[in-house]
């Protein structure tokens, strides 16, 4: 299988449906499917240079908790 880049149009917000979160309220690491089969998450940054990476425009590292990732792939299933 040949993986196709994902090509987000930066102009169009897309539209969040909550998949998962560790709270019960206000605001934490969380994570979001969109409308264009993607996943938006909500965590905290970690910048490139922090990481020992090189990253291109546009993009940018984010830490969330394991558990959450393990309750999205539960929840997208």
């Amino acid at each position: 299988m040949t993986k196709q880049p994902l090509t987000v149009v930066q102009d169009a917000a897309p539209q969040l449906t909550l998949v998962t979160t560790l709270c019960g309220g206000g605001t934490c690491p969380t994570v979001y499917r969109t409308d264009r089969n993607t996943f938006v998450v909500q965590g905290y940054t970690v910048t490139a240079e922090a990481a020992g990476l090189d990253l291109p425009a546009g993009e940018q590292l984010v830490e969330i908790p394991a558990e959450l990732l393990a309750e999205a792939v539960k929840a997208s299933t």
